[in-house]
C-alpha cells in the first residue's frame, strides 16, 4: 500500500515558544512499514515552520496551510494516511487532515496515534472522517491493520485499535506491550526533511548546541503515577528498555550515516537502571563518539548519584533537567504521588553545577489540593536548590490522567473539554483556594523573583541566558512583563477567594 505519514502544523498562543522536532513516533512507524509498503513522509510543522497565520485574537498556526497539505496529499495519491495526534491542543489539526484526505477521495484509509487519541479513542472516532485509532505503541498494530486491509481479512481481533463495526464504535484496548525493544528497526529518517530540522534548530523550544541533532529513545513505560501525567496512555506502566549495546549501535548509525553532533535522549527515564544507563555513558566515551547530549524530558531525581553524574558528563552531557513537581511533602507524597525524598535534590544540583552541568528544575503548581502554604513551601525549596533554571508550570488536566478525574470530581471542569486551552502556562481551571488570575500572579511574582535571585548569584550567566531568550522570543518577554506590571493585587499580599489575605 501506499502509506503517507503526516505531522500537522500547531496552533500556539501568541506568547508561546515556536518548536521544531523530528517526528519519532513517524519515525519507527516509517521503518517498521518499509517492508511491504510504499511510505512517505509529509512534516507539515517542519515545511511551513516559517509561515504563521493569525486563527484567533491569541492564537496563531504555523506549519503548511491547509490548501498546501491538500495539494501534497493529492500528489501523494496514498491509500493510507496515518495522522500523529500527539497533543490534546492539536488535535482539531489532525482531523482536519483526516477530513481532507477524505474530501480527496472517500477510499483513502484514515489512521489516527498518538498520546491524544490513546487516552480517548472513542471520542476520536466520533469523527466519521477518522477510520482506525491506534492505540498506544503503534508500530505492530498499524503494520498489522494495514496487513489485513490489504488482504481482506477482519481487523477485529487486533489489540490496540479502535475501529467501526456494523454502524458502531468498537474498542480493542492495549493489554500488552512490547517487551523486546531490540528487536524494533531504528527510526527511518530517510524520508523526513532532516536539513529543515537542522537550520531550524528548535528542538523543545531551544535550540540544540550542535548540529546536525537527532532524538533516540531508550525505553518506554513508568512505573510512577504521578497524578498529571498521560504518557501511560501510550508507553503503559512497566519499564522496558533497549540493551545499551543496541542504543549504542543505533547512536553509531546516526552519526554514520548524518554526521550527528548531538543526541536528545526522549526517555522519560533514561537512568531508572542504573547499571543499564552507566554502560551506555561508558560505552559512548569508549568509543570516543565526540558527541553532546542532553535529557530534555527529564531524569528521576533519585537515581543520579557522583558516579552516573561523573559519566554523563565524561560521554558528553551538558545539561540535566529534573522534575521535582513540587517542594511541599504533602501534596508531593499524597496528591501527586511521586516517589521523591526532597533533601537529596539539593545535593544532586550542586554536584551537577560543580561537574559543569546546567540544571533546570520542574515544578507543578494549582494542583486541586493544593492550598496557599503548600505553594509557599515549593517556592522556598525552588529558591533554596539555587539551579540554573527553575520552571513552574500550571496542573493541566490532560484527557486520561488521574488529575483530570480528580477535577471533574470537584466540579472544575466544564463537561465538553476545550482541548485549546489545556496549555500547562496558563491554568485550566479555577481551585478551591484560587482563582486563575491569583495562580497567574503568585507565579509571575515568584519568577521574577528569581530571576533577581539569579541576577544577583551570576550576573554574566544571567545576563547571557536573558539575552538569548530575548532575542529568540521578544513577544514572549513582552507579554511577560506587561502582565507583570497589571498585577492588581499589589503589595506583599495576595486576597485569596476565601477573603484572606496571605503574605507572599
Amino acid at each position: 500500500m501506499k502509506v503517507l505519514l503526516v505531522h500537522p502544523p500547531f496552533d500556539i498562543l501568541k506568547t508561546e515558544a515556536k518548536k521544531c522536532h523530528p517526528p519519532l513516533g513517524l519515525a519507527y512507524l516509517a521503518a517498521i512499514l518499509k517492508d511491504g509498503h510504499e511510505v512517505t513522509a509529509l512534516d507539515a510543522l517542519a515545511e511551513g515552520y516559517d509561515k504563521e497565520e493569525a486563527i484567533s485574537g491569541d492564537h496563531i498556526r504555523y506549519g503548511l496551510s491547509f490548501d498546501e497539505i491538500r495539494t501534497r496529499i493529492e500528489g501523494a495519491k496514498p491509500d493510507a494516511v496515518g495522522v500523529s495526534s500527539l497533543f490534546s491542543t492539536q488535535a482539531l489539526n489532525a482531523h482536519k487532515i483526516c477530513r481532507i484526505a477524505k474530501a480527496i477521495d472517500g477510499k483513502i484509509i484514515t489512521v489516527v496515534g498518538g498520546a491524544h487519541p490513546s487516552a480517548v479513542p472513542l471520542e476520536v472516532m466520533k469523527d466519521d472522517d477518522v477510520d482506525f485509532v491506534v492505540i498506544g505503541e503503534g508500530e505492530m498494530v498499524l503494520k498489522g491493520l494495514l496487513e489485513r486491509l490489504e488482504s481482506g481479512k477482519p481487523v477485529k481481533d487486533l489489540e490496540g485499535l479502535a475501529f467501526r463495526e456494523e454502524g458502531r464504535v468498537r474498542i480493542n484496548p492495549r493489554r500488552d506491550y512490547y517487551e523486546d525493544l531490540d528487536a524494533l528497526p531504528f527510526p527511518r529518517w530517510d524520508i523526513f526533511p532532516l536539513e529543515r530540522y537542522f537550520k531550524i534548530n528548535n528542538p523543545h523550544g531551544s535550540p540544540a548546541r550542535k548540529v546536525p541533532f537527532m532524538p533516540v529513545i531508550t525505553s518506554r513505560g513508568c512505573p510512577f503515577e504521578c497524578i498529571f501525567c498521560s504518557i501511560y496512555n501510550v508507553w503503559g506502566r512497566k519499564y522496558r528498555k533497549r540493551s545499551a549495546e543496541n542504543v549504542l549501535a543505533e547512536i553509531t548509525h546516526l552519526i554514520d550515516k548524518y554526521g550527528v553532533k548531538e543526541i536528545l535522549f526522549e526517555d522519560d527515564n533514561l537512568t531508572l537502571d542504573k547499571e543499564r544507563a552507566k554502560r551506555i555513558f561508558q560505552g559512548m566515551i569508549d568509543r570516543d563518539l565526540g558527541l553532546v547530549w542532553n535529557v530534555p524530558n527529564g531524569v528521576a531525581v533519585q537515581t543520579l548519584d557522583d558516579e552516573v553524574l561523573q559519566l554523563m558528563k565524561r560521554s558528553g552531557c551538558y545539561s540535566i533537567s529534573i522534575g521535582v513537581e513540587s517542594g511541599d511533602e504533602y501534596i508531593l507524597k499524597n496528591v501527586i504521588k511521586k516517589p521523591i525524598d526532597l533533601s537529596s535534590v539539593k545535593p544532586v544540583i550542586r554536584k551537577a553545577r560543580a561537574l559543569g552541568l546546567e540544571t533546570s528544575v520542574f515544578f507543578v503548581v494549582g494542583l486541586p489540593d493544593e492550598k496557599i502554604e503548600n505553594m509557599r513551601n515549593t517556592f522556598r525549596f525552588a529558591e533554596s536548590l539555587q539551579a540554573d533554571n527553575i520552571n513552574f508550570f500550571f496542573a493541566t488536566p490532560l484527557p486520561g490522567t488521574r488529575l483530570q478525574e480528580r477535577c471533574m470530581e470537584l466540579g472544575l471542569l466544564d463537561e465538553k473539554a476545550d482541548y485549546s486551552k489545556l496549555r500547562s502556562e496558563y491554568p485550566s481551571f479555577t481551585t478551591s483556594a484560587f482563582s486563575r488570575d491569583e495562580l497567574i500572579s503568585l507565579v509571575l511574582r515568584e519568577r521574577l523573583k528569581l530571576y533577581f535571585l539569579s541576577l544577583l548569584m551570576d550576573p554574566k550567566n544571567f545576563l547571557k541566558k536573558f539575552m538569548g531568550k530575548l532575542l529568540k522570543n521578544p513577544v514572549y518577554f513582552k507579554k511577560f512583563w506587561l502582565k507583570y506590571l497589571r498585577i492588581r493585587q499589589g503589595g506583599r499580599y495576595l486576597k485569596t477567594k476565601t477573603g484572606d489575605n496571605v503574605r507572599i
